[in-house]
């Protein structure tokens, strides 16, 4: 295990698809690296996604379509406060929160509500009553707002989305909007230093020439 550390920021919409895929090749990512790997999960709502889709469906003015987009937008930040709750007892809690919504919503296809949230606090293990005062506390809001402050700062407008930091360039960070793979994030951090088997070189250099979503910035 290297003394090295990467730390990536995560931006998701818990109950994407897309984000969903996104937190599994950051998961795999992680164990093919010798660097320690530090992850920030920070879920937020993708208010230009929201936005493109009300824009769309509102000319029909069909009102009860408007309701099913500002209710889809609604269940989203309930579930990232409901992320922003379970952390308060633990990082681990809260990652493990997310992954088993993923699964339920996401892949199974069970419509978010208030029922499926206790029940999945209850199954991981979580103090559901303890869970229930942070869930509806200021706080968890106020937190849910200062992350949103973290995604303007790194110029993070969709998700999913992620920001590397490497410790030898604490100064300058990569932001990877919509297209997050392993060989890109793999290309990024030295593909030398990977733990996975290398791939054939043509596959190689075909990964390596193909970095569209790379921007990098500098922090102030």
């Amino acid at each position: 295990m290297s003394n090295q550390l990467i730390e990536i920021f995560l931006f998701v919409d818990p109950l994407g698809k897309k984000c969903n895929n996104v937190r599994k090749i950051i998961s795999n990512f992680k164990t093919e690296r010798p660097e320690r790997i530090k992850v920030r999960v920070i879920p937020m709502v993708n208010f230009s996604k929201v936005y493109r889709h009300t824009r769309r469906q509102s000319i029909s003015l069909d009102s009860s379509i408007v309701d099913q987009n500002n209710q889809f937008s609604n269940n989203t930040y309930q579930a990232c406060l409901a992320f922003h709750a379970s952390a308060m007892q633990g990082k681990k809690m809260a990652h493990k929160f997310l992954e088993v919504l993923q699964e339920q919503v996401v892949e199974e296809g069970l419509p978010y509500t208030d029922e499926l949230m206790y029940s999945i606090v209850k199954n991981i293990g979580l103090d559901v009553e303890m869970f229930k005062e942070d869930y509806e506390s200021e706080l968890t809001k106020k937190i849910y707002k200062k992350n949103l402050n973290i995604a303007a700062e790194m110029k993070v407008k969709s998700t999913p989305s992620c920001v590397v930091f490497k410790d030898d360039d604490e100064a300058e960070a990569v932001r990877l909007n919509k297209e997050i793979e392993k060989e890109i994030l793999h290309s990024l951090c030295g593909i030398e230093n990977s733990l996975k088997p290398k791939a054939d070189d043509d596959e190689e250099s075909s990964d390596s020439k193909s970095e569209p979503n790379v921007l990098k910035f500098k922090m102030t």
